[in-house]
């Protein structure tokens, strides 16, 4: 079985952003994590995300950490941890 393709964590943010100002949407998938609750790890599969503008740390508390993205298929504004998304078109994120 062959090993998926990785990519930088940080590389794939930007070819998200990327992606998402040329009206195009990306495939990512990531953990959940809720840190008031200490609980999570629950894998999230995203088909079809776009980018949404990052919310100020003074507004919601940790936002440079993490990602904001529209689910294109359901419409919902969602954000995770930028840390915990472990996949971004089918390429495997790594931390380096």
């Amino acid at each position: 079985m062959a090993t998926p393709e990785k990519i930088d964590l940080f590389e794939a943010i930007e070819q998200m952003k990327a992606i998402s100002l040329a009206g195009g949407s990306f495939s990512m998938k990531f953990r959940k994590y809720n840190r008031q609750m200490k609980s999570g790890g629950d894998l999230v599969t995203i088909n079809a995300a776009k980018i949404r503008p990052k919310a100020s740390d003074e507004k919601i508390e940790n936002a440079s950490y993490k990602l904001f993205f529209t689910d294109t298929e359901t419409g919902r504004a969602l954000n995770c941890w930028q840390p915990l998304i472990v996949e971004f078109n089918g390429r495997r994120t790594v931390l380096n």
